[in-house]
């Protein structure tokens, strides 16, 4: 970097206004230097310019005659820099549907619950159709603690899909599963697949309840067998929701 470049760099430090005006003043500013350096020594040039300081002042008085102007430059400034440090963020769409904003964001920075609460809601404690934070409410939620028709985090309550560490829910899949349909480490359901499996069919290498395959690998040479034993077990249940569950079974490797 020039002499003539830090100068100016210095100058700009010490003037407070739009960074399209401080572009302007860069480059007239450096224009002018690099001119007069170019018939005189540079530190003849740059001494009679004085002070960056001084320099800046002087663009400053130019640029505000009322110095009311300046201060709320100065407000506005801060409060650009600032919204960012506030306890709590929020942002809410002007787009809503029936009265609800399309996308609310409402953080706490210090851990305070904060309820965000839109179409798509993000938020300590969030409610929506898309729903995501620590504890989101919705149809589809993402979050530690989700809980909605669909729903994937750490401890996942699903009305019809859970998946998380601890899954909850109509088809439950994780390391702790319960549900009709539970695939885990550990699960219990009426129809369980994983290590340790409980329910009225238990796939699985450890396995208890009234209809029982016990192994440690499903594959295409076991999806008759799992087919057979739902079947048998539910009778009443249409054919393509076993083929279905025998599918999702003969997937999973539960070594």
């Amino acid at each position: 970097m020039s002499r003539i470049d830090r100068y100016v760099n210095e100058v700009l430090s010490h003037i407070i206004t739009d960074n399209k005006m401080k572009a302007r003043i860069r480059d007239d500013l450096t224009s002018q230097l690099n001119e007069s350096a170019s018939v005189e020594d540079i530190d003849e040039v740059l001494a009679r310019m004085g002070d960056p300081k001084e320099v800046a002042r002087e663009f400053m008085d130019s640029m505000y005659e009322d110095k009311s102007e300046l201060l709320d430059e100065v407000i506005s400034d801060r409060t650009d820099k600032g919204v960012y440090m506030k306890r709590v963020y929020e942002y809410k769409s002007k787009a809503s549907i029936l009265g609800v904003p399309l996308v609310h964001v409402k953080i706490s920075r210090y851990g305070k619950p904060s309820v965000a609460k839109g179409i798509i809601a993000i938020g300590t404690v969030s409610v929506g159709v898309v729903s995501i934070g620590a504890i989101p409410l919705g149809i589809i939620c993402l979050g530690g603690l989700p809980i909605g028709l669909i729903a994937l985090g750490g401890v996942s309550i699903g009305l019809l899909l859970a998946i998380g560490g601890i899954a909850i829910g109509a088809a439950a899949i994780g390391g702790i599963t319960v549900g009709l349909l539970a695939i885990g480490g550990i699960s219990v359901g009426n129809i369980a697949i994983g290590g340790y499996a409980h329910g009225i069919v238990a796939i699985g290498d450890k396995v208890s309840g009234d209809y029982v395959l016990h192994t440690r690998h499903l594959g295409p040479e076991t999806s008759a067998e799992v087919s057979a034993l739902i079947r048998t077990a539910f009778p009443k249940l249409p054919g393509w929701i076993i083929d279905i569950l025998s599918g999702i079974s003969v997937k999973l490797d539960i070594r």
